[in-house]
């Protein structure tokens, strides 16, 4: 039996990936350190599972017809699923970093990987093209993440950046944080070849740690 019907719960090559766009989105609503042990043991049940699954038939049968809303055509025999750098990228940021800026990013992660493919596949086909990237793909990555990072540290959680002491206005912090999100969104396929779920959490937490809290321009 072909894998496109066998599989038909994946979503096809081209397609919006809705499920997964939505898998994507979710995490941003909740508070990363609250879920901090949860994604640890979800990333060893799913790294287990993808173990299993590459060495036993039946069982990555079973595993392609529970999680194939999640799934690319590309990761039924020989890519590791992208939950499973999602999760690493969230875990790596959230245990080295302070934890607004590690929040920031995984937020990054949630909302603007998605914008950009949206803005990409809606007008990507007008603007200069990249690698697998389009300009209308960074664009859209560019405002949601100034979007974002301009509301977030108007809020409660910043440790690493006070709007009212530091030297860099929010504005420009907004338009830094624009720009954090759609370089490592751009960039992710550049760097061995890793999933840009586990580029773009990392990246943008060291492109945002740097100048905050290294050269201490956050207070």
């Amino acid at each position: 039996m072909a894998i496109k019907e066998r599989f038909a719960q994946i979503q096809p090559d081209g397609s919006w990936e809705i499920p997964r766009k939505v898998f994507h989105f979710s995490i941003a609503g909740v508070d990363p350190q609250d879920v901090y042990p949860y994604l640890v043991a979800f990333l060893s049940i799913v790294s287990t599972a993808e173990l299993l699954r590459f060495n036993f038939e039946w069982f990555n049968n079973l595993y392609c017809i529970i999680l194939g809303p999640l799934m690319r055509k590309s990761e039924i025999k020989m890519r590791i699923n992208g939950v499973v750098y999602y999760l690493a990228g969230c875990i790596i940021v959230l245990y080295f970093f302070p934890r607004d800026i590690s929040s920031l990013s995984i937020i990054y992660l949630s909302w603007t990987d998605p914008m950009a493919s949206i803005c990409g596949r809606l007008w990507g086909k007008y603007t200069p093209k990249y690698g697998g990237k389009s300009l209308a793909g960074s664009l859209g990555s560019f405002l949601t993440g100034a979007v974002v990072t301009y509301f977030y540290f108007m809020g409660p959680y910043p440790l690493s950046y006070n709007p009212a002491s530091s030297a860099v206005p929010l504005a420009v912090m907004a338009v830094y944080g624009g720009l954090v999100a759609s370089v490592s969104e751009a960039v992710s396929d550049l760097i061995f070849g890793l999933d840009d779920n586990l580029t773009i959490p990392v990246l943008s937490a060291v492109f945002l740690w740097l100048p905050l809290v290294y050269f201490q321009l956050g207070w």
